[in-house]
């Protein structure tokens, strides 16, 4: 069992103490190291006024003494960075263990970057998976492989991966021995619709791009607009959340002639390949079907889709002057107390395009987020403390547990990826039914890619560029991020891209 394993931990710890040095994990300068705009909040240890229940107590170990960097990109969000600290608080009664809580509301990844190559990154921090495969690549992050196979302290009764889904297990094993962390919960991409501005058209509710465009039509012609689609930036991402559905939708053998692992999904270096040997080209008939699909589809937005931001858009949808709007499961609180009594809604995937549309579908929708995208690791430097390697263990455990899972669901709509929890009525409509995002075209490289695809796409859309020039432009900002990136990394085919 897992706890066997941290006790031994422990013990070691006791026996070696005098001969162990601490880790740079900046534990003493991580707070001065961190930009202005860090909020640094530390945790006062509290002792619990009673005596805690066995239930309480489950799961918890001594670590009196003990401080822990947490990191986590929780930005602005008032309720996401309340019931956090709840979190934080409710663990250092049980533990002893001291949490000194690093929030970067601006330029997360950066900051994180800067501190690791500082040698002073945090000792636990949380981040998406591709971000976390990265890291573990780097060198930076704990291997949890064995600790899958162990019980979790937070739940036990079997190996932790046998507490999440199959999928999302799968998808954790960056290879049959390499895992980069825990994962806690998903944010699930959904369409939300007015229910009684779709019934005043005549409209359906689609499922298939085919009824998704006739609805879009009818909605038109009856006076309404059918889509809120914001286009203003990279961070507006309903124009990169289609286009990665829609293209996957039409390149359903990608995967298969990308993924070189084996492990069902592209990462960054088989993309990296692919690109170099021509398997992934986006001059291809299949991308420039998928960028016609979306030009076609822009006809039923907004006017100033190009000017429009996320919350604008979203906005439009409560007040009821759109039809429709691409939000994420986190939306849901605000979209329905805003919306009150004013209207019905409901939530639909991005409907399936079947072969009716296109010659290359594969008759499956492509789940936009879904993955895991709060994943907890740990600080790989803590190998050199065994006593706060084990407390960052017991942490990280916690922090994705059911129970605090459950927190987070209740306060934010994050989907929790425990199968022992269950999700509420209100969350039915994220139950995820799609495919996985097996090849992150253009959300899975980096911030500047996914700006160069959003003002591409800007010109595009409005009639600057044709398909074919379009195409070839992705196709030359592809090769301009991916040169840096093979630079960064050392890949190159000699070294066969590190695969």
């Amino acid at each position: 069992m897992k706890r066997k394993m941290l006790s031994a931990l422990l013990c070691a710890t006791l026996a070696a103490s005098a001969m162990l040095t601490g880790c740079g994990n900046g534990s003493g300068s991580n707070t001065d190291a961190a930009p202005d705009n860090a909020q640094s909040k530390p945790q006062d240890t509290e002792t619990a006024s009673t005596e805690e229940t066995d239930e309480e107590k489950q799961g918890a170990e001594d670590f009196s003494d003990i401080t822990l960097v947490f990191a986590q990109d929780l930005g602005t969000d008032e309720t996401a960075n309340s019931v956090t600290n709840e979190i934080l608080q409710a663990y250092q009664e049980k533990t002893g263990i001291t949490i000194q809580f690093e929030n970067q509301p601006t330029d997360y990844r950066t900051w994180l970057t800067t501190q690791f190559t500082a040698k002073q990154g945090p000792d636990v921090y949380s981040g998406i998976l591709y971000d976390m495969s990265s890291d573990y690549e780097a060198g930076y992050l704990y291997n949890f492989a064995e600790l899958y196979e162990q019980e979790s302290a937070y739940d036990p009764g079997k190996p932790w991966k046998d507490t999440l889904p199959e999928s999302i297990s799968e998808r954790m094993y960056l290879t049959d021995s390499d895992v980069p962390g825990y994962p806690s919960s998903t944010s699930v991409v959904r369409i939300f619709y007015n229910k009684s501005l779709f019934d005043a058209a005549g409209a359906s509710i689609p499922t298939t791009w085919v009824e998704f465009m006739d609805a879009c039509a009818k909605l038109k012609e009856a006076g309404i607009t059918p889509f809120g689609f914001p286009n203003a930036s990279k961070d507006d991402l309903s124009w990169l959340w289609f286009n990665n559905s829609i293209c996957s939708q039409l390149n359903g053998d990608m995967t298969k002639t990308l993924d070189v692992s084996g492990n069902g999904y592209a990462e960054l270096n088989e993309i990296v390949k692919g690109f170099d040997d021509g398997s992934l080209d986006f001059t291809s008939d299949r991308m420039k079907q998928s960028y016609e699909l979306m030009k076609e589809f822009s006809q039923y937005w907004t006017s100033d889709y190009n000017g429009l931001d996320q919350a604008s858009a979203i906005d439009m949808f409560i007040r009821g002057e759109v039809a429709m709007v691409q939000a994420m499961s986190t939306n849901l609180t605000s979209i329905a107390a805003n919306v009150g009594d004013s209207f019905e809604y409901g939530v639909i995937p991005i409907p399936v395009i079947t072969t009716e549309t296109s010659e290359y579908a594969m008759g499956q929708s492509v789940i936009l987020g879904g993955q895991p995208d709060i994943i907890y690791g740990v600080n790989k430097a803590l190998e050199s403390d065994s006593a706060k390697l084990a407390a960052a263990i017991d942490f990280a455990q916690y922090m994705s547990s059911p129970e605090v899972q459950t927190k987070y669901m209740e306060a934010i709509n994050r989907i929790p990826l425990a199968t022992s929890t269950e999700l509420p009525e209100r969350l039915a409509g994220f139950i995820i039914t799609e495919d996985s995002l097996r090849v992150p075209y253009y959300t899975g490289i980096n911030g500047e890619l996914r700006d160069f695809f959003c003002r591409g796409g800007q010109l595009y859309l409005e009639g600057s560029y044709s398909t074919d020039e379009f195409a070839q432009y992705v196709q030359e900002s592809f090769s301009t991020v991916l040169e840096k990136i093979k630079i960064e990394n050392d890949w190159n085919a000699e070294n066969n891209y590190g695969l």
